[in-house]
Parts: C-alpha cells; sequence; structure tokens
C-alpha cells in the first residue's frame, strides 16, 4: 500500500470519527429539545383547559392565575421554539451521519479498487469540504450532548456488528 494510500484511509478515518461524534451528538440534542418542547407545550396546554373549566365554575381568581401560567409557558415556547430546534438537529444528524457513510464506504470500498491516485484525492477533498460546511453551517449542541455520544461511542453502541473482530 503505498504512502498515499495510508493518508487517504487516515484522512477518511478521521472524518467518520468527527462525523460519528456529531451524528451522536446532533440526535442527542435532537432528543432533548423534543423533551423540552412536550414538558413545556403540555403543561400549558393542560393549564389552558384547567384555567378555561375554572371561569366556567365561577373561580376567576384560580382561571386568571392559570391563565397567566400557561401564557407564560407558552411564550417561553414560542421564544425557545424547542420542535423547531429538535427538527435541525435532527436534519443536520442525517447529514452528519451520511458523511460517516459515505467516509467508511471510501475508504472500504474504493480505495481498495485501485482507484486512480487524483481521483481518490479529490474524492476525499470532497467528503472533507462536506464536514467543513457543515461544521460552519450546524447549530452548536450543548456540551452535555456531546458527552453523551462520545460515552456512547467509547462504550461501544456506534460500532457495526460485522466490523467486530472474529476469532
Amino acid at each position: 500500500m503505498s504512502d498515499l494510500i495510508r493518508k487517504l484511509i487516515d484522512e477518511a478515518r478521521r472524518i467518520e470519527e468527527d462525523t460519528e461524534h456529531s451524528f451522536k451528538g446532533h440526535y442527542n440534542a435532537a432528543s432533548r429539545w423534543a423533551r423540552y418542547h412536550l414538558c413545556i407545550g403540555l403543561p400549558s396546554a393542560l393549564l389552558a383547559a384547567v384555567a378555561g373549566a375554572a371561569a366556567f365554575k365561577h373561580y376567576p381568581e384560580l382561571a386568571g392565575a392559570l391563565a397567566l401560567l400557561s401564557t407564560a409557558l407558552t411564550t417561553v415556547l414560542t421564544f425557545l421554539k424547542p420542535s423547531e430546534r429538535s427538527e435541525i438537529h435532527k436534519t443536520v444528524a442525517g447529514q452528519y451521519q451520511a458523511l460517516r457513510n459515505q467516509a467508511r464506504i471510501f475508504r472500504e470500498i474504493h480505495l481498495t479498487e485501485d482507484m486512480a491516485t487524483e481521483k481518490a484525492k479529490s474524492h476525499l477533498l470532497d467528503l472533507a469540504n462536506t464536514r467543513d460546511e457543515l461544521n460552519q453551517t450546524s447549530p452548536a449542541i450543548a456540551r452535555r450532548d456531546y458527552q453523551l455520544a462520545k460515552q456512547d461511542i467509547d462504550d461501544g453502541r456506534a460500532h457495526y456488528h460485522v466490523d467486530e473482530v472474529k476469532e
């Protein structure tokens, strides 16, 4: 194996590792924002319903307090937009995961078929450019989302069974 091919393989592995951490972190962020949406939106809706019932039962003070609380939660929901953030992180996670898969296929299949050197370099640069673009345009993830992703990867939850060493 030539020195250049070894370097291409190493760089493809770096792209795989980068994107694996990124896609898992973004999936964690998507999940967290989806939970926020439920934890804020559901109580807001329930409080509004109870406030309406309290008003019909002639409990204006309770109805007013519940309506204010529901309004506050709805305002937080509108400001934070957790549902939108969840969808954005999920979309970005899928893009990182697709890139990771493309890098693995390039490393495992294309480079072993005597791919022309210039074509191999060009393909790897395309993968690296896609990673760089995703890194620049993707929303940031919270440190805890990254740490959870890293822990999952370190615990072996990101490996395919087919890639395990067989005795």
